[in-house]
């Protein structure tokens, strides 16, 4: 999730329609081209890294491509010289090559071919598309389950092969729509996470170009581009585009049959629903309100499933390089991409202004007359008549309209249990339970196994999964874990704050991993990691982070925290001064209160969940500077603290609820430096002065323009400085 920028296309004449929010500029021709560039740019220092190029060679390739424009002219240009080629790479290697020393030169493009900078680009256009995607699928699925709790006793007619059929509760049709969005965003998380692989092999896939160094280089190109790294490169092996295009139909199917059923149920004759604002007018007929969100929606929704097959009919790759198979894929992915973004922001709107007629829902239930609850009068009746006879009765009883007068049912029957048989709110079955399993797994952290941990940058023939499984107390949550960097690395331990994952450190990655064993993890009740219920304690984090420093066999390390994850590295460097080696504290306070607001938020979310206080902690963690200049990595931001499930939030607070470190700052002797954001609205820069009047001899600094994230606002600033501490 690290913070980047593109220049945007303008929007076409369908774009409003079909290529609405954020994922049309992410895989416009400009986005492309910036991913081209990352890609060269990520070999490049991954090569000095590993030895095969001088670093500063390296740096001045990284160095011209983050100057390269990408404006209309450039990709005018490098798109008609592609055709030379076969392949945009050629012609922007070219330009590359031109724009750095001569010496430098031969740290462009190293050892690569044309499909492993287009592949990886690809890749990295889809990681960034995906953020926006799943934030709107997200906020999709959360007015989902709104409409599921809001709505579980409202009675509406359930429908089949489009008849009246049986009474239900609107909550559970919202109910039924979040399980297939939530099912949906979940795949697509995962592949963003772990599926998208970075891509280098050279002309045969044997990386014989590099050496002995083919595998180290491998390893440190992935990490440096923030793809996944694969076993082997996938020239001809196509499954990861296909679950990739498979993902996106399937989200694609999950929108439309959402938007589907909102269009149907905003008839005229039928009027349950109706979406909110101004919009939806008729060009002819100044009386209608079309559901044009929805319908917007379905049609983007309807191009994925032909997109898909196109990108699976492309994956028979022959021998180790395919003749044009894998040029068949750039467009149909990036038009897959958008159509399923764009479906995802324009159901987002929809459901998000959706309007619920309770009455339209009851009046259109007893338009039947009674006649929906014909099956609950049949069984009623059976002990008397029998099952064949009284479904025989009852039959044309409906038929006639006398469900509650046929005296062959009122012989057996009283006119007060006809009345209850025939009234719909006690023949809603397990309805309420149902609601109430949809939203608990939607509230649920994302399906990956809870004691698995991603390494990265480990040696050849190490596992690159863990488990953090050390009994070290009874109340130890095996948390999820990443580790980036070399393996003989100083251990470098990174901890999030309240609402964050692990992705949090995203920006710190490429400058702390180069030389670090950076290990990043999710909290407990956090991303990955489990949700024990409950109230958590300063001591509860401090021993899971023991735990996992135990698991991965680590003695000492330097602490990096943030917030929450500041308050947790102070008490490990306080309660086990031996394991803490160095200490960066970032926005973070030794007391903050007061108890009852910490209180009051936990009982908010509780009762609303994290979506009820996510825009307020976007507003306290980033500047509105740069919010509105970072617009994708503000929503990621957002999304994130949304997904954050509500009883680990909730228990999290309690652990700033009751902490005051106060007195054992004076125990803490790791070398310690401070950073505050000079905007930081919760943890303020005198807070920090506080912690350093504390702790024998820290050091502080102040980042400008910088609220609570701001190691997310400020990484060069902020890099330098941990570093700088790291190394004294």
């Amino acid at each position: 999730m690290r913070p980047s920028s593109s220049t945007s296309e303008p929007g076409g004449l369908f774009d409003g329609v079909l290529a609405a929010g954020s994922v049309r500029a992410a895989v416009a021709d400009p986005a492309w081209l910036r991913a081209l560039l990352d890609v060269e740019a990520a070999l490049a220092v991954a090569a000095g890294r590993v030895g095969l190029v001088p670093e500063a060679d390296a740096a001045a390739v990284a160095a011209a491509c983050a100057d390269m424009d990408v404006d209309a002219a450039t990709i005018a240009a490098v798109g008609a010289e592609a055709a030379g080629s076969g392949t945009p790479v050629v012609p922007l290697v070219q330009r590359l090559r031109a724009a750095v020393p001569d010496d430098a030169a031969r740290a462009v493009h190293v050892g690569a071919t044309s499909q492993d900078i287009m592949d990886s680009a690809a890749m990295l256009v889809a990681h960034r598309a995906l953020g926006p995607l799943l934030a709107d699928l997200q906020a999709a699925a959360d007015a989902c389950a709104a409409l599921a709790d809001r709505h579980r006793d409202t009675l509406v007619t359930g429908r089949t092969l489009l008849q009246q059929a049986l009474p239900l509760s609107f909550g559970l049709v919202a109910a039924g729509w979040l399980a297939g969005l939530d099912r949906a965003r979940r795949r697509l998380a995962a592949i963003r996470a772990h599926g998208l692989a970075a891509q280098l092999g050279g002309a045969v896939g044997t990386l014989a170009g590099y050496g002995d160094e083919g595998v180290a280089l491998l390893r440190a190109f992935a990490a440096e581009v923030g793809l996944a790294e694969p076993n082997l490169p996938w020239h001809t092996e196509r499954t990861r585009i296909a679950d990739l295009a498979g993902a996106l139909g399937a989200a694609a199917g999950a929108m439309a049959k959402v938007a589907r059923d909102i269009a149907l149920s905003a008839q005229t004759e039928v009027g349950e629903l109706a979406e909110g604002g101004g919009e939806g007018g008729s060009s002819t007929l100044p009386h209608k309100h079309n559901p044009i969100r929805a319908i917007a929606a379905a049609a983007a929704a309807a191009q994925a499933p032909g997109l898909v097959a196109t990108l699976m009919a492309a994956m028979p790759h022959e021998h180790e390089r395919a003749a044009g198979s894998w040029h068949a894929e750039w467009r149909p992915l990036r038009a897959l991409l958008e159509s399923t973004g764009s479906a995802a922001s324009q159901l987002r709107v929809s459901l998000e202004g959706l309007r619920v007629d309770t009455g339209r829902m009851r009046s259109n239930l007893d338009r039947s007359a009674g006649t929906l609850l014909a099956e609950r009068v049949a069984g009623a009746l059976r002990p008397a008549l029998g099952a064949e006879a009284a479904h025989a009765v009852v039959r044309e009883a409906a038929a006639a309209g006398t469900l509650g007068s046929d005296p062959r049912i009122t012989a057996h029957l009283s006119p007060a249990r006809i009345a209850d048989l025939l009234d719909p709110a006690g023949y809603l079955g397990s309805a309420g339970a149902l609601i109430d399993r949809a939203l608990a797994a939607a509230r649920a952290p994302d399906d990956v196994p809870r004691d698995l941990g991603v390494v990265v940058g480990a040696k050849a023939d190490e596992p690159r999964e863990r488990a953090t499984t050390t009994p070290r107390s009874r109340g130890v949550v095996n948390v999820f874990y990443r580790v980036d960097g070399p393996a003989d690395g100083p251990p470098l331990l990174m901890i999030n704050s309240l609402g964050a994952d692990l992705r949090m450190w995203e920006p710190q990655v490429p400058a702390l991993s180069r030389r670090h064993r950076m290990i990043r993890y999710d909290a407990r009740g956090h991303g990955r990691s489990p949700v024990p219920d409950g109230r958590y304690s300063l001591a509860d984090l401090g021993r899971d982070a023991l735990a996992l420093l135990d698991r991965l066999d680590v003695a000492s390390a330097d602490i990096c925290g943030l917030s929450l994850g500041g308050m947790t590295a102070m008490w490990l460097a306080a309660h086990e001064p031996d394991r803490v080696r160095r200490l960066v504290l970032c926005c973070t306070s030794a007391l903050l209160g007061p108890p009852e607001g910490w209180v009051e938020r936990a009982a908010t979310v509780r009762s609303h969940g994290t979506e009820a206080i996510a825009d307020a902690t976007i507003a306290r963690w980033v500047t509105p500077a740069w919010a509105a200049a970072h617009p994708d990595a503000t929503a990621e931001l957002r999304a994130m603290v949304a997904a954050t499930p509500a009883i680990g939030y909730a228990g999290a607070c309690a652990a700033v609820e009751e902490m005051d470190l106060r007195p054992d700052l004076i125990r803490i002797s790791a070398p310690t430096t401070v950073l505050a954001g000079a905007d930081d609205p919760s943890t303020p820069p005198e807070h920090a002065a506080a912690i350093v009047a504390g702790i024998r001899d820290a050091r502080m600094h102040v980042l400008d323009d910088a609220a609570h994230l701001a190691t997310y606002e400020r990484p060069d600033i902020a890099n330098r400085l941990i570093l700088e501490t790291l190394d004294d």
